[in-house]
């Protein structure tokens, strides 16, 4: 790649990880691989909001899939995502071990932005 694709690709990423749901969904798969009825559950949010996010964060190599029986299984594939997350989630006082959707509200990650 050239620096201008370089670049192209950071910005990619970057807009992709800039909505707030597609963080905390990150920062969810960044500690536990999952499937996405449990993400909805554990985000509070709609089964199509989560499988939406998921779809865009998959066609960017963000996160990866795999089927397991009639449930899709999806966890960070993306080692440069794990990296920045986790560095940013942190920077701002947030375990990413904490999935909870009221932990990431509380931290500014507020899904209704």
């Amino acid at each position: 790649m050239n620096k201008d694709q370089v670049c192209h690709r950071v910005a990619e990423v970057l807009k992709v990880l800039g909505h707030p749901v597609r963080l905390q969904i990150v920062q969810t798969l960044l500690t536990n691989e999952s499937c996405v009825k449990n993400l909805w559950s554990c985000l509070e949010l709609s089964q199509a909001t989560v499988s939406q996010h998921l779809s865009v964060l998959k066609g960017k190599g963000i996160v990866d899939s795999a089927r397991e029986g009639v449930a899709m299984r999806y966890w960070v594939s993306d080692d440069i995502s794990k990296l920045l997350i986790g560095a940013l989630m942190e920077h701002f006082g947030m375990d990413c071990s904490d999935t909870s959707a009221a932990s990431c509200r509380e931290a500014g990650f507020d899904a209704d932005l």
